[in-house]
This record gives structure tokens, C-alpha cells and sequence, in this order.
């Protein structure tokens, strides 16, 4: 048990440290992000030591961190075996052949934008639409020798937008949630945000495309070579489609992801082994450990294809686990011991007008991504904090819960100790900073919270509560504090 409140100073030095541990280790000398949440949550764990805290304590509040972080492990050891198997079927190599064929350099971002909005939006996951369609737009990219970090950018850009703009997401379903508000009312209260981010974004890629230089109509050389070895090793036919088709057919009439995501990947291995006439127990160990095209195809193979096909599995996604176990149990101390909540009062207390509010919910949120790696703990704790704020200010709570995912799902791509970051750099291949690092492209992820902003500025989208419906609201927050 917590034998004291933490003071401020405390609770500070425990979310600073974890920030200036990270920019120093990790963008400044390239350190591994694991070890440095590890010491960032040391440090943690000796202050909160400080304020009484056990050993025993830390470590049930750890496990509990855990246990909600245990859903989207799942999904991570299940797109692992999708991305394996629909290579092992020919199902994105399929869909990479024809891409090189069919796509013109120029539009290939904004192809890349959009197939993953319209994805994520019926599948209701942004890993998934970049684990598959992803995967395969990075494979166009890399035989027609386009930049693969801009290409990520495009595929991260357009998963997030349509995962945030979907009633199967995870996200969009936990923020309403953790609001108190109607989940049909946050996605329509969200548009006011994510469509004109979304349109800028969709300009961006669109101007970057246009500004490839396009020397020849013919294919490059690779890009032959890479079209010509696929060829070879698979059978084209429509039916490779129908992995893709079941992942569809399952979000549209709401089946949970992980067991549509094992269907789908055996049935990939069935085509691969009946149709493609491949040993399905070479399958099912890409299903584990990985695709090689040594599985499938005698004779050598370019280096640009082993890079495009040998991935997947679900060892593949052991460090994006580690990640999460390593920024969970930082994350779990600080929530447990009360730094965050003290921390951020004086900044609550300092938020007297509408658009201060909204900046210091969008800056708290931020700030617990940064710590927790993940918008789980982000849309909760946040939620928490400043739903009360907002019914007593005359504040739709619609607008609060918009907030969570203006940050919350937006962001977390572009921290790379988190889960979501994580997952990108391992499934795209790509790393998040750097001369070739897709940061700096992900402009929807920075453009979300501008436009929370504006909207705050001008009140364009931001609805208000009479004083019936916010006198309702607070009996209701009454109720519902009593009962804990």
C-alpha cells in the first residue's frame, strides 16, 4: 500500500527522468529502447519506494498493467502468422506482382494512403492493414525502387486514419468508453479533426509522388528480375484472394480478430499446400518461425526478393513483446504510485479557458503515451483525470473523448518504445528516426492534434452541453465515483 501522497518534485523527476533517459539513450546514442525503460522504471521503482510502496505492490501493479496489454499481444502473435502464411499461399506476392505491374510510381503513395484507410476501416486494425496490404505496397515500393520510409509513411498514415474512423477498432471503441460517451457520437464528434487532417495528408503524399522523377515507362531492371522469380515460384489465380476476403467478410459482420486471423492464415496454408503444391509443414513452420523461400523454391533468389518475402512469423514479434513487457512495468509504477495524477494538477489548475483545457488534456495524454507506450493507459488515465473538468466547464464529453484518439491513436506510431511504433518498424522493416526514418513523414500524426487545437481556438466542432444535460451528467459522475 501507498503510505503517502507523492510530492510534486517526485512525481516530476519520475516522468522526466524516463524522457530524458530515452532522448539521451536512444536518439542520442542509439541505445536499445528495452534497457532504457528498464532503468527508466528502476527509477520509478526506487521513488516509489520513497512514497511506501513494496516490492509486492510494484509487482502486482506490473501484473495488472500486463494483463491489459495481453489482447493486443494476441493480434501481434496473429499478424505474425498471417503475414508468414499469406506468403507461404502467394497471396501478397501476388498482390506485390501486380503492383509493380499496374501502379504507376507516382501515385504510389497515395495507392499505399488509401487502400490502408479503406482496410483498416472495415478490418478494424491498423496493425492488420499494415501487416498485410502493407507488407505488400513496402514490396511494390522496394522493386520499383521507391523510397521505403515515405512508403511507411503512407501505410501508417492511412492504417491509423481508417483504424480511428472504425466502429470495430479497439481504440475508437475504448475511448467512448473510457469517456462515458455513445461510440457512433465519437466517431461523428472525430471528423472534425481526423477528415481535414486526413485530406492534407492524403495532398502530401500525392505532391511527394508527383515529385518522382519517372526517366523510362519501363521497369526497372529489379523490378523485372524481382516480377520474373515470383513468377516462378507461385501460380497466380483469383482464389489467392480469399485469405484477404475471409479477414473482410469477418469485420463486416463483427467476429473478433485474433480467431478470423488464425482462420484466415490456415486457410492461406491450405491454398499454399493444395493449389500451390508446397509442403504444408514447411507451412505451418513459417507460421512460427518465419517464411524463407528455401521452403518453397530450389534455385537462388536476389537479394531484393529474400528482403520482400523472408519475414512473418511469430518469433518475429518476440522484441515487439519485450518492448511492451519493458514500457508496461514503467508504466504500471508511475499509475500505481500517483506520479501522473500529481503531477499534471498544477497544469489542470492552471487551465482556466476552453482552449487551455483542451491542450492540457492533449499534452497529458502525450505525456502518458510517452510513459506507457501505449493509448491503452493513455485514453483511461486521461479519461479519468479530466471527464469531470469537462461536464463542469459545459463540455460535451464527445469532445474530451476525441481528444484521447487525437493523440492517443494518432501518435503512437511515432514512439518507437511503444507498442505501435515497435510493430511498424519490425512489420515495415523501416526504422522511425533518421536520414531514412518515417517520422518526419507521418504528417497525420501531427496534424491531428493541430487541428484539436484550432477547433479548441475557434469552437468550430466543439459541443456544448446545456444545463440540464450537464446537470445530469455530473449526478451521473456523482454515482459513479460513490460506487468505487
Amino acid at each position: 500500500m501507498i503510505k503517502r501522497a507523492p510530492t510534486l518534485w517526485e512525481s516530476v523527476f519520475a516522468l522526466l527522468s524516463m524522457v530524458v533517459i530515452i532522448t539521451v539513450g536512444y536518439i542520442g546514442f542509439g541505445v536499445r529502447v528495452e534497457p532504457l525503460m528498464i532503468i527508466s522504471a528502476i527509477v520509478a521503482g526506487l521513488l516509489a519506494r520513497r512514497v511506501g510502496m513494496r516490492w509486492k505492490d510494484i509487482e502486482n501493479a506490473i501484473c495488472q498493467k500486463l494483463i491489459q496489454a495481453t489482447p493486443a499481444i494476441l493480434i501481434m502473435w496473429t499478424i505474425g502468422m498471417v503475414i508468414a502464411t499469406f506468403i507461404f499461399s502467394g497471396s501478397i506476392p501476388m498482390i506485390i506482382y501486380y503492383g509493380l505491374e499496374i501502379i504507376n510510381p507516382q501515385y504510389l503513395y497515395v495507392c499505399a494512403f488509401l487502400v490502408c484507410v479503406v482496410l483498416s476501416i472495415v478490418t478494424g486494425t491498423s496493425w492488420g492493414s499494415a501487416g498485410t496490404i502493407g507488407v505488400a505496397m513496402m514490396g511494390v515500393a522496394a522493386g520499383l525502387d521507391m523510397p521505403l520510409h515515405i512508403t511507411a509513411a503512407a501505410v501508417i498514415c492511412g492504417a491509423i486514419v481508417g483504424d480511428k474512423l472504425s466502429p470495430l477498432s479497439e481504440t475508437t471503441n475504448l475511448a467512448p468508453l473510457c469517456a462515458g460517451v455513445n461510440l457512433y457520437q465519437h466517431i461523428r464528434s472525430m471528423m472534425w479533426t481526423t477528415i481535414p487532417a486526413a485530406v492534407i495528408s492524403l495532398m502530401f503524399f500525392f505532391i511527394l509522388g508527383q515529385q518522382t522523377e519517372i526517366t523510362s515507362t519501363e521497369l526497372p531492371e529489379g523490378a523485372v528480375e524481382t516480377m520474373r522469380i515470383l513468377s516462378d515460384m507461385y501460380n497466380w489465380n483469383p482464389l489467392l484472394l480469399l485469405p484477404f476476403v475471409v479477414i473482410l467478410v469477418a469485420a463486416f459482420t463483427k467476429q473478433p480478430p485474433v480467431p478470423t486471423m488464425v482462420g484466415a492464415s490456415l486457410l492461406a496454408l491450405a491454398i499454399g499446400g493444395v493449389y500451390q503444391g508446397f509442403n504444408v509443414v514447411d507451412g505451418f513452420a513459417s507460421a512460427i518461425t518465419g517464411f524463407t523461400t528455401d521452403m518453397i523454391y530450389a534455385n537462388p533468389v536476389s537479394d531484393a526478393v529474400a528482403e520482400l518475402l523472408n519475414r512473418g512469423g511469430m518469433t518475429s514479434m518476440v522484441g515487439i513483446v519485450v518492448v511492451i513487457y519493458c514500457g508496461y512495468a514503467y508504466a504500471a509504477i508511475i499509475s500505481k504510485a500517483g506520479f501522473l495524477e500529481t503531477a499534471v494538477a498544477p497544469i489542470l489548475h492552471a487551465a482556466k479557458t476552453r482552449f487551455s483545457l483542451i491542450a492540457v488534456t492533449l499534452f497529458t495524454d502525450l505525456i502518458v503515451l510517452c510513459c506507457s507506450g501505449s493509448s491503452y493507459p493513455a485514453s483511461i488515465m486521461t479519461a479519468e483525470i479530466y471527464k469531470r473538468e469537462f461536464v463542469e466547464r459545459g463540455i460535451d464529453r464527445k469532445v474530451l473523448s476525441r481528444c484521447l484518439e487525437d493523440v492517443g491513436t494518432m501518435v503512437a506510431p511515432l514512439i518507437p518504445w511503444g507498442g505501435s511504433g515497435a510493430f511498424y518498424i519490425t512489420t515495415l522493416g523501416v526504422s522511425a528516426f533518421g536520414s531514412e526514418g518515417f517520422v518526419p513523414y507521418c504528417v497525420n500524426s501531427y496534424l491531428n492534434p493541430v487541428m484539436a487545437l484550432i477547433c479548441a481556438a475557434t469552437g468550430i466542432g466543439i459541443y456544448k452541453l446545456s444545463k440540464e444535460q450537464q446537470k445530469k451528467e455530473l449526478e451521473e459522475l456523482d454515482k459513479e465515483e460513490n460506487a468505487l
